[in-house]
């Protein structure tokens, strides 16, 4: 029963609600499970979420500015901000309580360059062309159905102007996307040789594990040529 509902859900995403029903599963996730935006801010200690933050603040010489696409209440940022304690830290999360609990830690702590806003991972247009020198995701691509994840893949692309990290799920050949267990699975190499034909991009295993990272999980830089 679970794999034939898992299967309508697909193919609603893909061509009917679209990312509808992944919207209000996180938009409303502090209701359903209310100590969620708490329990997110002190996940710092999970060993993905440091591996994550080496990469990303590892990916150039000279950071200024990082932009985290579903940051949740931002225990990364706080990872990176370990690592960076000069650069503009930037946040955006679908979910309101999440931003505001992440805020409010900031702000707590003194820290004035880092911002959480809410937003889809598609709705970037506060942001310039070329914003950011790294732009990073983890865990939250898995879920826009393909309108929605091109859309997000193009304004990340078109706000970074160094390089752009997925901690996602990949699978070579999934040029379309493929939906598996409640989560979409795209080829990254392909989109990008489509979307940023001079961009590198290279993979790595990622420390997230469990369920479909032990499949599909990769930690995947993409390289632009600016």
């Amino acid at each position: 029963v679970k794999t034939k509902l898992r299967k309508i859900q697909g193919y609603l995403e893909k061509g009917i609600v679209g990312a509808f029903i992944q919207s209000l599963i996180w938009r409303f996730k502090h209701l359903y499970q209310k100590d969620w935006p708490e329990i997110s801010l002190s996940s710092t200690e999970l060993p993905h979420r440091k591996q994550l933050a080496s990469v990303v603040t590892a990916s150039m010489d000279d950071i200024q500015s990082v932009l985290e696409i579903g940051c949740a209440a931002a225990p990364n940022l706080r990872l990176v901000r370990q690592k960076l304690p000069s650069a503009r830290l930037v946040g955006i999360d679908i979910n309101q309580q999440a931003v505001k609990t992440a805020n409010d830690y900031f702000k707590s702590v003194g820290d004035d360059k880092t911002k959480c806003f809410a937003r889809k991972a598609h709705q970037l247009s506060i942001f310039e062309d070329s914003t950011f020198d790294v732009c990073f995701s983890q865990a939250v691509m898995v879920c826009p159905p393909p309108p929605d994840f091109i859309r997000a893949v193009k304004e990340m692309l078109r706000v970074t102007k160094g390089k752009i990290i997925f901690n996602e799920y990949h699978q070579d050949g999934a040029t379309e996307g493929f939906f598996d267990a409640g989560r979409w699975v795209y080829d990254y190499t392909s989109v990008f040789k489509k979307l940023s034909p001079e961009a590198e991009v290279t993979m790595q295993k990622t420390d997230f594990s469990g369920g479909g990272w032990d499949d599909y999980g990769k930690l995947i830089t993409v390289s632009l040529s600016r």
